[in-house]
């Protein structure tokens, strides 16, 4: 009885599996995009922190000039 279920719902099977393929290639694509925003999260991070290593500097090198000068 099972496999002439099968013969007779094969339109349903393969759409089931369509419908299953397409949802692991949306999850695929989430999964990559949130990867790709996390590696972006972090640049801008390391980014903020050069950033804030650079301005301290600048200030540093702001007071020696106005001690020199």
């Amino acid at each position: 009885m099972i496999p002439n279920v099968i013969k007779d719902n094969k339109a349903l099977i393969t759409a089931a599996i369509t419908v299953a393929i397409t949802i692991t290639m949306s999850l695929s694509f989430t999964i990559n995009i949130n990867n790709t925003i996390n590696i972006t999260q972090e640049r801008l991070n390391q980014t903020q922190e050069q950033l804030n290593n650079t301005q301290e500097s600048l200030q540093i090198l702001e007071k020696f000039v106005e001690r020199n000068v």
